[in-house]
């Protein structure tokens, strides 16, 4: 039995700062996990394949910054196979397909395709924020799609990645 209105305890659930707080709550009963649910609007995913993008999306409608790490670290020492995985297009489709209100993206460690990168300039237009971390698989040409259609972006972070130059490509 909740003892106060769902506005109120959405109002206290803002309040809870960390993850594993806002989890832990949402265990307590069936209301308050509706309630976290529909309040959460970050999410951190630690393991690209712990969870399917699909179930995530599901979860929490009201989505505004989504993070997600792929490859395991030792990736970073060149100690996982090369095309192992990590890759991102699932989640960019998911994320362009259901999470409408999509703000901030940060991957790590994944295979994101001009492709990937071109469905999220042309599907999400609150995109503010875009940090790609140690990621691969892209070029000029994706990048070119986000700075072209993402219209308040502001923040394109690249760090670390591998980045294949196609504007001096001879075909």
């Amino acid at each position: 039995m909740n003892y106060f209105p769902e506005e109120v305890l959405e109002h206290i659930f803002n309040f809870l700062g960390s993850d594993q707080d806002r989890n832990n709550v949402s265990t307590v009963c069936q209301a308050w996990y509706r309630i976290e649910r529909y309040s959460r609007k970050r999410v951190f995913i630690g393991n690209c394949y712990a969870v399917r993008p699909e179930q995530v999306a599901a979860r929490f409608p009201r989505l505004m910054s989504l993070k997600v790490k792929g490859k395991h670290h030792f990736a970073d020492f060149n100690l996982v196979p090369p095309g192992w995985g990590g890759y991102a297009h699932l989640w960019i489709k998911t994320a362009a397909l259901q999470c409408p209100c999509l703000e901030e993206i940060h991957l790590k460690r994944m295979v994101i395709t001009d492709d990937s990168l071109e469905l999220l300039a042309h599907s999400l237009p609150n995109l503010k924020s875009l940090v790609l971390i140690s990621c691969e698989g892209f070029s000029t040409d994706g990048l070119a799609a986000i700075a072209t259609h993402c219209r308040v972006l502001r923040e394109l972070d690249l760090l670390e990645n591998e980045v294949e130059d196609q504007r001096f490509s001879v075909a």
